[in-house]
């Protein structure tokens, strides 16, 4: 019987994690169409939802550490549990992500000289949204080779990031760069927090593919990868 809850508080896990991903999917969403359409109705209603995404984020960590101690897992179950802790507080941290653009589009004026800058966040939006999306769907299929491949869909974020960079160090016009003092700020930190939103997904891959194969990349540790096959393994 005691067994069969713990299964039961498996399932219900997983299907938490999915519903927080959903929510921080919705979050991404409107934050970044609240940015580019300058809608502030939206940008309300994401700073207001943060509140359920980071209520499920307690929830999934306290269920983490109950099923932890009342079975003591090893192996997969183990995984599924430090993989779960994991990829909910990457979810959490998106989803405060998208409050913080949120709260930009709030106070951002757009102007003529800044329409470039908006065209490419508009790409660096639709594709973090295509990484998280990505990134939930290698969780809930157990897809290690989708989460070995995130680091390579955020490749054109990084890239676009680095260009809006640029661009606002070096503008290419004068007018953009008499006008600059009043936004360039707010589009550095919204383009910054759209690029950390799909690291975060990249880092929420590793965890995905440590669930699936037991092993942890070591090219994302500073020290070598640990011998954690006795608790961890199959």
């Amino acid at each position: 019987m005691a067994r069969q809850a713990y299964h039961e508080g498996l399932k219900l896990l997983n299907e938490e994690i999915l519903r927080m991903g959903s929510l921080v999917i919705e979050a991404v969403d409107l934050s970044t169409k609240a940015l580019l359409e300058g809608d502030r109705s939206l940008a309300n209603s994401v700073i207001a939802g943060d509140d359920d995404i980071n209520e499920l984020n307690l929830w999934i960590e306290g269920k983490c550490l109950a099923l932890q101690a009342q079975q003591q897992p090893v192996a997969r179950d183990l995984r599924l549990l430090h993989t779960c802790l994991l990829v909910s507080l990457h979810l959490e941290r998106i989803g405060d992500l998208a409050v913080n653009i949120a709260k930009i589009s709030k106070r951002i004026e757009r102007t003529e000289a800044s329409e470039p800058y908006y065209e490419l966040l508009r790409k660096m939006s639709a594709q973090a949204l295509e990484v998280l999306r990505q990134g939930i769907k290698a969780f809930a299929d157990r897809d290690a080779e989708l989460a070995q491949s995130l680091e390579k869909i955020d490749e054109p974020i990084d890239e676009m990031y680095k260009e809006i960079l640029s661009r606002l160090l070096n503008p290419r016009e004068k007018e953009e760069a008499a006008e600059a003092h009043e936004w360039a700020t707010h589009i550095a930190l919204a383009s910054r927090y759209v690029e950390r939103m799909a690291d975060q997904v990249v880092d929420m891959g590793v965890r995905v593919a440590f669930l699936v194969t037991g092993k942890l990349d070591s090219q994302y540790f500073d020290r070598p990868e640990p011998d954690i096959t006795e608790r961890f393994g199959e």
